[in-house]
């Protein structure tokens, strides 16, 4: 069982980096795009939102890699609460 639970673990902690790799690949070109971007374009804010939603799934994908490395979630006695928030 413990074996099993650990496979588990790095299997989730494998599919994170291979979401947070093309995430953090987009923000950039994203970030880039804002750089020459004027503030007067149209496209401007509809960029920057795209920028803040992107770092909002990778501030996800971070805090989902953190708990799984915990060793309370390596052990099996971690309780996941959700937050009904936002």
């Amino acid at each position: 069982m413990v074996m099993d639970q650990e496979a588990k673990l790095k299997a989730i902690r494998s599919s994170l980096h291979e979401l947070a790799q093309p995430l953090a690949a987009v923000t950039g070109m994203v970030d880039l795009l804002l750089l020459e971007c004027n503030e007067n374009d149209p496209l401007f804010e509809e960029v920057q939102m795209i920028s803040e939603q992107l770092q909002k799934v990778l501030e996800i994908v971070t805090e989902i890699r953190r708990l799984a490395r915990e060793p309370a979630v390596q052990h099996g006695r971690l309780e996941v609460v959700r937050d009904r928030g936002d």
